[in-house]
């Protein structure tokens, strides 16, 4: 019953970290650490709903690199 993809993205905005879906920024942390664990806590919630979630670490020069996807990675994360 997959409706639709979610990505998640995480990326350095300033000094901090943020996480936006869809274009739209949802919040801002401290650490990268913080905000891909947050990221993973959404998208396993949309997940659990059905459909398809995934959270993408975004760095300067370089492709968004998946970090957790839902139903391929555990949760909550082992490391």
């Amino acid at each position: 019953m997959t409706t639709s993809r979610n990505d998640f993205h995480v990326f350095r905005r300033g000094l901090e970290w943020a996480v936006s879906l869809h274009g739209v920024a949802l919040d801002v942390f401290a650490s990268q650490k913080v905000a891909l664990n947050r990221a993973i806590d959404a998208a396993h919630q949309i997940g659990m709903q059905g459909s398809e979630a995934q959270v993408l670490l975004i760095e300067r020069n370089s492709s968004p690199r998946p970090q957790w996807v839902f139903g391929h990675h555990p949760y909550p994360p082992t490391a």
